[in-house]
């Protein structure tokens, strides 16, 4: 989960002037196989970028896989798992990317980290990846990265008054970039859930991870603290406390997670 960590509090890297939605679902069903899809949507201007090459654009080719990628990506995710389909995506409105189904034939056997991109000259991610334990109709996650700290605590001085001014400025100037920016990691059920433990659940989805942008940049001071904690050694577990009111934004801080199949 420690990717998904180093997504959201890097998450500014990605600002650039298109739209972009990266989501991950992972669908159990109660004979103890699963499927999980895996979309990356980019905007037109986003896309054109990306196939130029260079600068932050260079982040994201890891993320848009192409189906030999996709067989690579089955290996890591664990023994058994399959590319069950891969599909290129394209709309009307220049919205172009690709949607990737993985068949899981073990559950036990699945080595789950989500959003994990290559990228060349950087070693691979040290993730450790979440793993399932179903027992007749209750499935138990068990998260390892949740209560780790991402790194050294770094202290940086308090901004001026001034400095958040400008900042403030700048962040209202950014809102159209933000627009249709999302990420997302969630937990369904093929037969729906019953119940669960988990902090964030609605209409049978459990969200690991939802980070929708323009809600979140409309609290100037909660965005800032967002970004800022990145470089603050924080856990998931703590970041989940610690931003647990703030809008537009869901962390499962939690470690270990049981659910109950339909």
């Amino acid at each position: 989960m420690k990717k998904i960590h180093l997504l959201l509090f890097a998450a500014a890297s990605f600002i650039l002037t298109s739209c972009l939605e990266i989501k991950s679902t992972l669908i159990v069903s109660k004979d103890g196989t699963a499927t999980i899809e895996e979309s990356v949507l980019l905007g037109a201007q986003l896309a054109a970028m990306m196939q130029a090459g260079g600068g932050q654009s260079d982040q994201l080719k890891g993320l848009v896989m192409d189906k030999a990628k996709a067989e690579e990506r089955a290996k890591k995710l664990g023994e058994g798992v399959t590319v069950k389909s891969h599909e290129e995506v394209k709309s009307a409105d220049g919205t172009s990317g690709v949607k990737i189904v993985f068949a899981v034939a073990d559950l036990a056997k699945l080595k789950y980290v989500p959003f994990e991109p290559e990228q060349e000259g950087k070693p691979a991610s040290k993730s450790e990846p979440m793993t399932f334990a179903l027992s007749g109709s209750t499935l138990t996650i068990t998260n390892p990265d949740a209560d780790k700290k991402k790194g050294g605590v770094i202290e940086k001085p308090k901004k001026s008054a001034e400095e958040f001014a400008q900042i403030k400025t700048q962040m209202s100037m950014m809102k159209p970039m933000f627009a249709g920016m999302h990420m997302a990691v969630e937990l369904k059920g093929a037969g729906g859930i019953a119940s669960s433990d988990a902090t964030h659940q609605s209409e049978g989805t459990i969200s690991y991870l939802d980070i929708q942008f323009e809600k979140l940049m409309e609290n100037t001071d909660a965005f800032m603290e967002v970004m800022e904690s990145g470089e603050g050694g924080m856990s998931m577990s703590e970041a989940a406390t610690k931003f647990s009111e703030i809008e537009g934004l869901k962390i499962e801080g939690k470690k270990v997670v049981t659910v109950e199949l339909k």
